[in-house]
């Protein structure tokens, strides 16, 4: 007899723009500003309108062919990885003849921009819209410039709309401009974002002490990872590995509260060697190119994971890191 185990965790197939069921097209969004605001900033509102209406053009176009090369033309960073893999994925599950596709949209662009000369890098906030389906959370959509360009870098999507149904405010000048904050820098702060990414990283990996524990509120992803490992302890022995991915850069700003949102990528390596008992087990994981099948002796897996948290600061009570948005994705796998 087999019994059969789900891994739990990120599919191989993260949420990209539609590649799902079908939609109807809908026009590039308008900018958020009716004139041209922000001319105090690195990034207007009118200049992050249009850099935001290509890039919906040309991630719909890279969606519909699953083309890295196009893909490679307005993404950079993990968001550029995660997502070459999810289309290799998706080659390999759905030859292109069976691909349906149609277009998406961002909707309801607000725009957070250093000063002017300052970091040549910049935050949207928007909402996904696919034909009449409108998601309620958030996308923080983060662009940096790059020799060929602007690039997308993170994506992560809000967990419903933060603590106490409120998103982090992001804190702008009279010039509308936001100030960014050092990955070193953690005066007034809880910790500063370089320390949360470590720290987050062990917590995550659930082998963080006692007392960062108390630090982090309660999120999706340590929450569903500390739940696999519970669920495949008697199935499997977990090997589970998550450090601050820093080939890939780290940002944040000011909010209004005088605490960070931090943007970070981690990367997590998990290793199943399978238990068999009287019955044979296996792992596999759903919906994954990159992995498929069943594993009956061993399984490994690595993730990109992007997050974005809110560092609150140091004199709030009580004072935790909350993890208010996440992207992830399969980059590599194998097994026997």
């Amino acid at each position: 007899m087999t019994a059969g185990c789900l891994l739990a965790g990120c599919s191989a197939l993260p949420a990209l723009p539609g590649l799902g069921k079908a939609a109807e097209p809908k026009a590039a969004p308008a900018s958020s500003a009716a004139a041209s605001p922000g001319a105090g900033r690195s990034v207007s509102d009118e200049e992050g309108g249009t850099i935001i209406a290509g890039y919906i053009n040309r991630n719909n176009a890279a969606n519909q062919a699953r083309s890295e090369k196009l893909l490679a033309g307005f993404e950079g960073g993990s968001s550029f990885a995660i997502d070459k893999a999810a289309y290799t994925s998706s080659r390999l599950l759905t030859k292109q003849a069976a691909h349906t596709y149609k277009p998406f949209v961002y909707t309801k662009p607000t725009y957070y921009a250093p000063p002017a000369g300052d970091a040549a890098w910049f935050l949207t906030t928007a909402h996904w819209q696919r034909g009449k389906e409108t998601a309620k959370e958030v996308t923080y959509l983060l662009f940096a410039r790059e020799a060929a360009g602007w690039r997308q870098v993170y994506s992560p999507d809000s967990y419903e709309d933060g603590t106490a149904g409120v998103l982090p405010g992001v804190k702008t000048d009279g010039a509308g401009a936001a100030a960014e904050v050092a990955q070193a820098d953690g005066k007034g702060l809880l910790m500063s974002p370089a320390d949360f990414a470590r720290r987050y990283a062990a917590h995550l990996s659930g082998k963080g002490t006692a007392a960062d524990k108390t630090l982090f509120a309660a999120d999706d992803i340590s929450t569903g990872a500390a739940s696999n490992r519970a669920k495949m302890a008697r199935y499997a022995e977990l090997t589970e590995t998550v450090r601050p991915a820093t080939r890939y850069p780290s940002y944040a700003l000011r909010t209004a509260d005088g605490g960070a949102l931090a943007f970070t990528t981690l990367q997590r390596d998990r290793l199943y060697d399978v238990r068999q008992g009287p019955e044979r087990n296996y792992v596999f994981q759903k919906d994954s190119g990159l992995l498929r099948g069943h594993y009956y002796n061993s399984m490994k897996m690595t993730e990109l994971i992007q997050v974005a948290a809110h560092i609150p600061p140091k004199d709030r009570k009580p004072a935790q890191v909350e993890v208010v948005a996440g992207y992830s994705g399969i980059t590599a796998g194998s097994g026997r």
